[in-house]
């Protein structure tokens, strides 16, 4: 049946008493302190504790988006009904649990043309019932199913279908009706003949909500319930009723009377993350803190699987579908975004996998960033021996200052301790260079990368002699966006100036108040930093200058729009926001684009308009960059960690392809090369939910002849660009003479290198 969410009181994770980590392990093992009775029996227990849910991914054949349902036999064979596009009807099936899948070719002559299957599912002799309606034509209305809706009973899908229409009695559809979907938006079909629906009428703007229970053959009502807005599915003799107020009801299929409520908070999940076994009085379900199995009057539930240590807790997931094949088998449908491609995660007992991870690896950012999160969670999945905690400096709620978080990160490093891998985004890394806080990667580098597989000047930009401390990850190059005329001529600050103030009738581009400071300074700094901590007093100045002059530019062209989308104050910029507004230019906003060029869909964009980009500050680039802890007690799984971030398969996901949000170009030639490659018509969308125009080889090519030459890393030390801003923002506000800014700047530089 097809399953819509159920949450249950989330009971004691497993982990909660917390793994005993390798680094007490490892001490206690150094003292050789003896291990009395009750310690060795303590340590039998633990050894034998074994038992927990692989994850694997499961590549499906098809692309995904919208499932309608799902059958699981105990033999292991599941079959699944979907579309991948608005009017497909689609079937396959699994012989081995989920493990692979195979396309089964079906005919859709009986569907209507212009007509699209809204619910579907499967009765329990392999018969399937249908509610499809016809297609919307207008250009924004995605295709939904309007009008009435019609009903089908098929058996032998696929062979020759035997295609039998339903004639279900219900209410004569009013004018008003038909202007949305009328009729059943969800269908069931029970073992004992009848047909159960969610029926939905909009009238004045309202909808208005009805279960209804059919008799199948002649289609005539025998009982109905109003509700308000809702969702159903069927177990055996049960109707499950979810009217989004914390509670569900369970109803008698055969009068629609209500047994009982099952007190649960469903919060935002349906029943679709929800699968019931009737015959063993079991209720499964799920949420982002994992998979649980509870009794049928949601009394008491079991943790299975825990979420921390698997992919569906990533937040950049939704869950979509869940589905349980048997106790030892879950699959379960995750979705990046609305629209893209639905991933398969399976879920497996394995006797022989430690209940606890036998290691712990702790991360560390400054701040949350998107793609560290999908890659913990990606190693997490494909390591169950390993626990990743990923530690956040400004997630603390009691840390309000970065350079308080950082101080605090210092402490525990000098000290010897502190995280395993460093995300060094904002953090002093050159001084951490220096003090040689950061292991020696460049052996593991040579053992397991061959040489060519690596943009290597990315790497080498930030070498120290024949040691690799800093591992980049993905990467951003700082860019103009504009028309040929505009941006061809700009090779520096100056050139930029000029060119805002030749700009007429548009704004240039959207002024981001303290984006256009830390932006400038970041990209430029080499202009200002002669030699490894020198600063010239007089470049600083000459930059604040430029900077402020391009500002009151800004403000002088200002529109209503630009003011709007381009001025939000005390914005928490991470290393890979990207902004990079090419749309700003396409809907007539501003004249100009600058930012970081950091995805493919930009890329596109810009060369679909007809614009052209130029590489600021030449040669200078910004990347996503890790190290390891030197003193980590855990060297051998922060290195595995950091060669899983740069494998062909995880570098993926800074193809744009299924996660859009995570941005930046791969280091990775093989995964680069992929995302550049020409798609098929069926796969544009992927990239970028539009068809347009690809890019072809000389652009592909000029662009990467760009990637080849970066050298310079951009300046991302936050506490020196909060230095820079304290002093600079009442500069560019008017409130403070340049000579005040430069000198209050200079002297709080001079004192942060002498003290770092």
């Amino acid at each position: 049946m097809k399953k819509i969410f159920l949450l249950l009181i989330v009971m004691l994770s497993f982990l909660s008493a917390a793994c005993t980590s390798l680094k007490k392990e490892e001490q206690e093992s150094e003292e050789e302190t003896p291990i009395v009775e009750d310690e060795a029996e303590h340590q039998a227990e633990r050894s034998a504790a074994k038992g927990r849910y692989r994850e694997e991914k499961s590549a499906f054949p098809l692309f995904v988006q919208n499932i309608f349902d799902i059958q699981c036999q105990e033999d292991g064979s599941v079959k699944m009904l979907f579309e991948n596009e608005p009017g497909s009807f689609l079937l396959c099936e699994s012989k081995d649990s989920g493990v692979t899948w195979e396309q089964k070719e079906i005919e859709t002559e009986w569907l209507p043309e212009n007509y699209r299957v809204v619910s579907a599912c499967f009765g329990p002799g392999g018969e399937i019932a249908v509610s499809a309606g016809e297609m919307s034509k207008e250009p924004f209305d995605e295709k939904h199913a309007l009008g009435e809706y019609t009903y089908f009973r098929i058996e032998d899908l696929e062979r020759t279908p035997l295609v039998q229409t339903l004639s279900l009695q219900l209410p004569e559809p009013k004018e008003e009706n038909l202007k949305s979907g009328y009729g059943l938006k969800q269908i069931l079909l029970s073992d004992k003949g009848k047909i159960y629906g969610m029926m939905t009428a909009e009238e004045n703007e309202e909808i208005s909500f009805r279960i209804v229970c059919f008799e199948a053959d002649q289609g005539s009502v025998l009982w109905e319930l109003d509700t308000e807005a809702a969702e159903i599915d069927l177990y055996e003799d049960k109707i499950y009723l979810n009217e989004f107020d914390g509670a569900v009801k369970v109803l008698d299929a055969e009068s629609g009377s209500e047994l009982k409520q099952l007190s649960i908070s469903l919060r935002d999940n349906f029943l679709n993350c929800m699968d019931i076994d009737a015959k063993k009085g079991k209720i499964f379900y799920c949420n982002e803190t994992g998979i649980y199995a509870a009794d049928d009057q949601a009394a008491l539930s079991e943790l299975l699987v825990e979420g921390r240590l698997s992919s569906f807790s990533d937040m950049s997931y939704s869950i979509k579908e869940f589905f349980r094949v048997s106790e030892k088998v879950f699959l379960m449908f995750i979705q990046s975004m609305p629209g893209a491609e639905l991933e398969v995660l399976r879920y497996e007992y394995d006797a022989g996998l430690s209940v606890q991870p036998e290691h712990e690896l702790v991360v560390y950012s400054l701040k949350e960033n998107r793609a560290v999160k999908k890659i913990i969670s990606d190693f997490q999945a494909s390591h169950p021996e390993v626990y990743v905690q990923y530690e956040v400096g400004m997630g603390d709620t009691a840390v309000k200052e970065e350079a308080d978080a950082i101080n605090r990160l210092n402490t525990e490093l000098m000290a010897g301790n502190g995280p395993d891998v460093l995300v060094l985004n904002g953090l002093p890394w050159e001084s951490y260079q220096e003090k040689e806080i950061l292991g020696d990667f460049s052996g593991c580098l040579r053992t397991s990368i061959k040489e060519g597989d690596m943009f290597e000047n990315i790497f080498s930009a930030y070498q120290t002699g024949d040691r690799k401390n800093i591992i980049p990850i993905s990467f951003q190059v700082p860019a103009l966006v504009g028309t040929e005329p505009q941006v061809s001529s700009v090779n520096s600050i100056e050139d930029l100036l000029k060119t805002t103030q030749s700009t007429a009738d548009l704004p240039p581009f959207f002024r981001k108040n303290t984006y256009l400071l830390r932006y400038i300074f970041s990209i430029y700094w080499q202009n200002i930093e002669k030699e490894e901590g020198m600063i010239s007093r007089e470049a600083l100045k000459e930059t604040l200058e430029y900077v402020k002059k391009i500002n009151d530019v800004l403000l002088q062209k200002e529109n209503e729009r630009s003011a709007f989308f381009g001025n939000e104050d005390d914005i928490n910029y991470d290393v890979f926001d990207n902004l990079l507004d090419v749309a700003s230019i396409k809907d007539g906003g501003a004249a100009m684009a600058a930012g970081y060029l950091s995805a493919l869909k930009d890329f596109g964009d810009l060369l679909n308009e007809d614009l052209s980009y130029q590489t600021l500050s030449e040669g200078v680039f910004r990347a996503l960059i890790t190290g390891i802890n030197r003193e980590s007690k855990n060297i051998e799984q922060a290195e595995e960690f950091l060669l899983f971030a740069l494998s062909d398969e995880e570098q993926n996901i800074f193809a744009g392809r299924h996660y859009p949000a995570i941005m930046g170009f791969p280091v990775n030639r093989k995964a680069y090369q992929q995302m550049i490659s020409r798609p098929s018509q069926e796969e544009t969308a992927l990239y970028f939910g539009e068809t347009f125009l690809w890019p072809n080889k000389q652009q592909f090519a000029q662009l990467e002849e760009k990637i080849i030459n970066l050298k310079i890393p951009a300046m991302e030390n936050s506490m020196i660009l909060n230095i820079i801003l304290e002093s600079a923002a009442p500069y560019l506000a008017g409130e403070k003479t340049i000579d005040a800014a430069v000198n209050e700047i200079f002297q709080s530089l001079e004192l942060y290198i002498l003290e770092h």
